[in-house]
This record gives structure tokens, sequence and C-alpha cells, in this order.
């Protein structure tokens, strides 16, 4: 996607504003299609050259609707002799725009998920919430908050490495204090199970790892990314609050399953990764990432939903699965990846 906006100014008098933007996606018959518009607005009357330039638009996108043909060429012609016709100073500062973009959503995400963390950590340390429930609380929106700001981020090549910077540099510091080379007392608290350093270098940093490798395969294009996260973050972790809770007492899995985990857990995690994955494709449906400018589940796409619950019934019983080397973050990550891929990609 390329999107510029710049304003141009005559003589205090006369003020025109034109907004290019493009869109490719993939069609049904696996053929690319271009859509690209063009406004002109200006105060004053517009000029018949203005007004014959609109109706070739029109033609040219109509006429390459869902067929990747004649029309489609035409309209991204139209662009590429736009693009080109620019002056040098528009380029650059089209250039410049979308990089600030992109710097002051990394450094706000940044930011906002330190502070999002010290908030647990504070409730922790004055008693408000137990430990574990701040941990696991942490677990389950930290992740999900990260997937939300990936509409801070501009449409460039490089968007989407601004963007896994965030999952990188909180890699990097907790296998820092992990591994000794950083002292954080308040880190080690809020975000390990039994208060060692140590623990910062499993879970939770593979946690990050996670984040980072789903951003930079997935992004906003698919619901794919969407669905890694919620399952992972959202349902993981809801699974383990409510198993804590309500399945001390309720039905637990029998062998070979770990009999540890109750169904109450599992139900939590499916529901819950259900509701995050449909809330967040949707919401970012609406605000047209998705190739073509698709809207995922309307009220008659079954199909959708059947494979969202399909991929949110699996990953729960990868989680109940015995304990193994596999961290839950890695093993259920891959599962809702495997099976998203296979259905929308």
């Amino acid at each position: 996607m390329l999107s510029a906006r710049a304003s141009i100014r005559f003589g205090g008098e006369r003020e025109a504003l034109f907004v290019l933007s493009s869109r490719s996606g993939r069609s049904s018959s696996s053929s690319s299609t271009t859509s690209s518009s063009f406004c002109f607005s200006a105060r004053g009357k517009e000029s018949d050259w203005i007004k014959r330039r609109r109706r070739r638009r029109r033609r040219s996108v109509d006429g390459g609707k869902g067929k990747g043909g004649k029309g489609a060429t035409v309209a991204s012609g139209a662009l590429t002799s736009m693009v080109s016709s620019m002056d040098p100073t528009t380029q650059s500062f089209m250039m410049t725009h979308a990089v600030v973009r992109d710097v002051v959503a990394t450094v706000l995400t940044i930011s906002g998920s330190l502070l999002w963390v010290k908030l647990f950590d504070e409730l922790a340390r004055r008693e408000i919430l137990e430990a574990k429930l701040s941990r696991k609380l942490v677990h389950v929106t930290s992740g999900t908050f990260f997937a939300m700001t990936w509409c801070l981020f501009g449409d460039q090549w490089y968007s989407k490495a601004f963007a896994t910077l965030v999952p990188s540099l909180q890699a990097f510091r907790l296998f820092a204090i992990g591994s000794g080379l950083i002292e954080n007392k308040n880190a080690v608290r809020a975000v390990s199970r039994g208060g060692g350093k140590e623990e910062l270098l499993y879970g939770p940093f593979y946690y990050t790892i996670v984040l980072m490798v789903t951003t930079l395969l997935f992004w906003r294009e698919s619901p794919v990314g969407f669905l890694v996260v919620s399952l992972m973050c959202g349902g993981d972790g809801v699974a383990d609050i409510v198993g804590r809770r309500l399945g001390k007492t309720g039905k637990k899995w029998p062998k070979p399953f770990d009999e540890r985990k109750s169904f109450a857990g599992s139900a939590a995690m499916v529901i819950t990764g259900f509701l995050f994955t449909v809330s967040l494709t949707h919401l970012f449906g609406v605000m047209g990432f998705f190739p073509n400018n698709r809207v995922f589940g309307g009220p008659d796409d079954i199909g959708y939903y059947a494979v969202i619950l399909l991929a949110c019934l699996s990953c729960a019983v990868v989680e109940a699965l015995p304990a193994s080397k596999v961290d839950d973050n890695i093993s259920v990550a891959a599962v809702a990846a495997l099976l998203g891929s296979l259905a929308f990609l």
C-alpha cells in the first residue's frame, strides 16, 4: 500500500489537496488485482481536464474489479505515472513522513509496554493483585495489545520491521536480566513464577520470540497472526487463571493428557482464543488492512468461524498434553500458525 498526501497553496488564494492510494491483493483466481484512487479537491470551479481524469479513473477501476485485467493495468499505469510526476521535494516529504510515523509508533508502543508491565508489578507489590494473577494478566494482555498497535504503523516495506523492534528489544532485555548482565528485581518479580531470574530465559523469552516471528511472517495481512497471538497470549493465559480457580474441584483431563489440567481451563482457552481472534480480525478488516478490503466474520461467514473454532480446540488439546521440553508458548503458537496458514494462506 502506498499513501501520499501533500498540500499545495497558490498565493494564499487557492488550495488543493490530493490523496493517492493503492491497494494490492490476491484475487480468487490467483491473479493480482490492483486498485488505485485519485481524489482532487480544490477551492473554485473544477476544470474540464479534472472531470475527464475522474471519469477515466472510474472506468478503469470498475473495469478491473476482481479480474486483474485491463482495468487494473490502466489503474496501475496511472498510479506509476502520478508518482513519477511528483517533484523530488514531495517524494522526499512522503518518505520522511512515513519513517517518522513508524518511529513514533515504535517509541509509543515500547513506552506503553514498559508502563503496562510496571503497572502490574506495582499492583502485585502493593498486594492489590496476587503475584501469579498479575503475571498471567501480563501474559494475556501484553501480546494482545501489541497486536492492536500494528494499526499505528505505516504501509511501507520496512514498517513491520519497526514493529518487530518492540518484542525484539523486550527479548534482549529479558535475556540480559535472566543471564545476569542486568539486575532488575522488579522485572523478575513481575514475570517469573518462583522469583528466579533464570526463569526469564524460558517462558517469557519464548513469548517475545513468538511475537517477533509472528510479526515478521504474518503481520496484519491475514488472520493468521491474530490467531497466533490470541491463542498464545489470551487463550493460554486465561486457561491458567480459570484452571487454578475453577478447575481444582472440576473434571480433569484423563491420561495420556496432563491430569493436572482441567476441562474448565481448556474451555476458557477455547472461548477466549475464539473471541480475541474474531475481534482483532474484524477490527483490522474494517480498517482495510486485508487484501481486497476483505472483512472476515460476517453473518454468513460460517467457514471462517469453523476454522477459528477448530484451531482453538486443537490448541486447547495441545496445551493439555503432559509437560515436555517444548514450552506451551511455542507449541500452541506453532499449531495455531500451521492451521491458520492452511486455512487462510
